[in-house]
């Protein structure tokens, strides 16, 4: 991606909102520098690179014969490596060069993000029909430059064939490479090459190239060299981590390196729980183990936190954050009240009570750390000792990654890590779900730039969420984790809200449809958290078009929330409110006058004195009259909604100032033009020309 892919959140207002148009006569928007084909690969490759050079061969051979080749293997085995070594030794074969990083449900959001930083103006609809997002992602490659050579896209650690159809180009012009641990690829989609780990002669050479040419203990120790490659089972990435702590400990003989790899490796058979994992992967752990072992108790924390983030790109400062900030989340939570149902109006923007403000990225330290002893330069300490032993990889000067190997064994020990454990995933979680309830349901674009670098990660716990919640049998009361049930649904809204601020409904559309199985899951008969699942997910598909998806969900959410609420209650109002807009977008309005009545007499009794809420009502009832053509109905509800304005939130405020130009619109259609009078001497010259007619 280029350097400045982090800002995708600058052209959010490309996109079209609910009720809002989108010009589509003009795809690019003015102004933007033509788009040229660039060659961007992200890693520079290793120079400690060997036993490739066949596959390198047979890899540019199939790229020339067919548009998709993928290189599949295990994780640890150089896809990745093999990938970037192909690249930069073929780029002249190439017109330009794209690299995107699967993030499973991101993939598409990645592919998006690479043509709006050239300054696409990606459409929403074309021809009056909603595109799909297979659809958009496929007019994006549409416009892609021409180019007398072909362009090499890489898809790199793909997880789901399914996701990677959605958004790769069809056109022959263009020749996908895929990493992927994946098994048994479709033949007639993709040609794959299987990656093994090295041979036993290479793994011995990539041992050599890494303790360097003075290094004399492979020459002295030959046959314990073998014996620590063959203990790794010649997995690359196992080899490295053996060879870099060779490297800091010089003094170590290759025979006592070999033993304490035995020895690990043998009591690690008894900790292996999960049946997916094999003998190469064991030794891999023993590796990890190894090195896990020269490290203080808070580096393991910390890397123990950092297994609950995605691993593919991991903001320091968010880390910092999380660690140190626990005392803030807890006062900020104290003071948020539950998330309501996003309204659906297009209307009027609903006033709300001010919103808790978000924490800061940084600041004064916490005396009530997460941990004790968690300070910044403790954590900065400790993350340059994960650094420097390989099980923490620097993306830039702010981002950092791990491989998905090293969180795995990253995640078992925090498994093992007793109570500690729930201390550690309450303190993410209780972030994460800080972080998504900071975005509102209208989120602007500085806020969508403030979260955007959260999202992965709150989407990481959603997906954990998701997962859990699908293991769980029915009726067990589970707690997924470490997330209380009440606050589960705040990170689906979260994501929701982040996708949808920026038009990315086809993007959003998972998540609130996950919202409702697993809230649905979580709560057995009606509860709140099902009907605002029910309102988000309806307001989703009426954003969309799909009323006729839209309109049961809103029922059934009115429906419960009039079971759960006997009486009069703000939730019941908002339900009242949604399913009444929906009837107005479908001309039904005599469905929809009914139920705006009962939502603002519902309010008024509710909230005796001035509130958002009466005054929301009051605009949304007079705005169904004037479509009506009743405006002397209208008129008086208006009034009421200025006034009261006035009064809660001041003459100037945006909101205000809305009303008073909806009643000065409306009160210009009461009053009738005048009809000029005609003057005599206009009386005088129309006679003279109707006798001076011809007929």
């Amino acid at each position: 991606m280029p350097k400045d892919s982090g800002k995708f959140a600058d052209k959010v207002g490309a996109f079209a909102a609910p009720g809002s148009q989108v010009n589509i006569g003009t795809q690019i928007i003015q102004g933007q520098k033509q788009l040229h084909p660039t060659k961007y690969i992200p890693y520079r490759g290793s120079v400690h690179f060997v036993g490739r050079e066949q596959e390198l061969a047979m890899l540019h051979e199939e790229l020339q014969r067919r548009d998709y080749v993928a290189i599949a293997g295990m994780g640890g085995v150089g896809k990745t490596e093999l990938a970037t070594q192909y690249a930069r030794r073929y780029q002249q074969h190439y017109g330009g060069i794209a690299w995107f990083n699967d993030r499973e449900s991101n993939l598409a959001a990645e592919v998006l993000e690479f043509f709006i930083n050239f300054g696409f103006e990606i459409p929403q609809e074309l021809g009056g029909r909603f595109l799909s997002l297979k659809q958009q992602v496929a007019w994006c490659w549409s416009k892609y430059p021409d180019s007398a050579l072909p362009i090499l896209i890489v898809f790199d650690d793909v997880t789901d064939l399914a996701n990677l159809r959605e958004v790769v180009p069809t056109h022959n012009r263009f020749r996908v490479l895929i990493t992927t641990r994946l098994r048994h690829l479709d033949p007639n989609f993709i040609q794959q090459i299987p990656l093994d780990v090295l041979s036993p002669e290479k793994a011995l050479e990539l041992l050599k190239r890494l303790l360097g040419d003075r290094d004399k203990r492979i020459e002295n120790e030959p046959k314990a060299a073998t014996a620590i490659c063959e203990c790794l089972e010649y997995l690359p990435l196992g080899i490295e981590l053996v060879g870099g702590y060779l490297v800091r400990d010089l003094q170590l003989s290759l025979h006592t390196m070999f033993g304490q790899l035995q020895e690990r490796k043998l009591a690690e058979a008894a900790l292996q729980d999960r049946e997916t994992i094999n003998s190469t992967q064991l030794g891999v752990k023993a590796a990890f183990a190894l090195t896990w072992e020269e490290l203080d108790p808070l580096t393991q924390q910390l890397g123990k936190l950092l297994s609950l983030f995605s691993p593919q790109s991991i903001l320091w400062e968010l880390v910092v954050w999380v660690a140190i900030e626990s005392k803030n989340i807890e006062q900020t939570e104290a003071a948020t009240q539950a998330q309501p149902a996003d309204i659906i109006s297009d209307e009027l923007p609903i006033i709300k009570a001010p919103h808790p403000q978000p924490l800061p990225a940084s600041g004064e330290e916490s005396k009530s750390a997460a941990l004790a002893g968690w300070g910044s330069d403790e954590l900065n300490e400790a993350k340059k000792h994960l650094y420097e032993r390989n099980l923490l990889q620097q993306v830039d000067q702010r981002c950092y990654k791990i491989h998905a190997l090293v969180r795995w064994f990253l995640q078992g020990q925090l498994a093992e890590s007793g109570e500690m454990q729930a201390v550690l995933e309450t303190t993410f979680a209780t972030a994460m779900i800080a972080k998504a309830e900071s975005l509102d349901d209208s989120p602007t674009s500085n806020d969508i730039e403030d979260i955007k670098d959260v999202i992965p990660h709150i989407e990481d716990l959603g997906n954990r969420l998701i997962a859990e919640v699908n293991k769980a049998k029915e009726g067990e009361a589970i707690s997924p984790a470490s997330v209380p049930n009440d606050e589960v649904i705040s990170v689906f809204v979260g994501v929701g809200r982040f996708y949808e601020g920026q038009g990315l409904y086809k993007l959003a559309e998972p998540w609130r449809e996950e919202c409702v199985n697993v809230c649905q899951a979580l709560f057995v008969g009606d509860d709140p958290n099902v009907a605002t699942s029910l309102n988000n997910l309806a307001a989703l598909y009426k954003s969309l078009g799909r009323y006729s998806e839209a309109e049961p969900l809103l029922i059934d959410a009115l429906a419960m929330t009039k079971r759960l609420f006997l009486g009069d209650h703000p939730d019941v109002a908002t339900s009242l409110n949604n399913l009444a807009f929906l009837y107005k977008s479908l001309g039904r309005y005599s469905e929809a006058e009914p139920l705006l009545i009962d939502a603002l007499a519902m309010t008024k009794r509710l909230f005796l004195s001035d509130h958002p809420d009466v005054a929301t009502s009051l605009n949304n009832l007079a705005f169904l009259y004037k479509s009506l053509g009743r405006y002397s109905e209208a008129e008086p509800l208006l009034i009421e909604a200025l006034a009261m304005c006035d009064r809660l939130l001041g003459v100037n405020h945006p909101t205000t100032a809305t009303i008073r130009e909806n009643l000065t619109s409306l009160q210009r259609q009461l009053t009738p033009p005048a009809t000029p009078k005609r003057g005599l001497g206009q009386f005088v010259q129309g006679l003279y020309n109707l006798l001076n007619r011809r007929f």
